[in-house]
């Protein structure tokens, strides 16, 4: 007889990201060990994910005004990075809003992803492991954006003030 494990028990907040259509975002976040909830803004649900130094990513759709859009597909998004306690830590990580910097990926969650993963890595996050790779991209599918865009790597936003030390670069021979 084959004893099987028992599922993990699905949280609250799990339940509640799935019903706003947020999972394809706190999925890749947390695989990269953040801590992410899900709350309603002005005008429509925001991804807050909390980073080791007690600053927060904030991503947002455009919360006024809210246009129609499937949830958590919206035809734009904002990244800000901030600390509660220290107002000298705020930058713009991406920006798609029609006059942005990313203005050209729209919605593209992919896009974003990779934004926010390229600034992770900047900040010395540790990388989202190997194994999790297939549920990113299951939950990358999720997204009617992701299924027609490549993503691509993004420029760094120029309001980027850091808190953490960069990435050493490293000391491999033949680098």
């Amino acid at each position: 007889m084959r004893i099987s494990e028992p599922l993990p028990r699905q949280t609250a907040a799990d339940a509640s990201e799935r019903e706003h259509g947020y999972s394809h975002l706190t999925v890749p976040l947390r695989q990269r060990g953040l801590e992410c909830t899900v709350e309603y803004g002005l005008s429509d649900y925001i991804v807050h994910a909390v980073l080791p130094d007690g600053s927060t990513l904030i991503i947002s759709p455009p919360q006024e005004p809210s246009p129609d859009h499937p949830p958590g597909h919206p035809e734009s998004w904002l990244v800000t990075r901030g600390h509660p306690d220290n107002s000298a830590i705020h930058e713009v990580i991406y920006d798609s809003e029609p006059d942005g910097p990313h203005a050209r990926h729209g919605g593209s969650v992919p896009s974003l992803l990779a934004a926010i993963d390229a600034r992770l890595d900047q900040l010395g996050m540790p990388a989202r492991p190997a194994t999790a790779s297939p549920r990113v991209s299951a939950a990358l599918a999720l997204s009617p954006t992701a299924q027609r865009t490549v993503p691509t790597q993004l420029p760094a936003a120029s309001a980027v003030r850091p808190a953490l030390p960069s990435a050493q670069p490293s000391s491999a021979p033949g680098r």
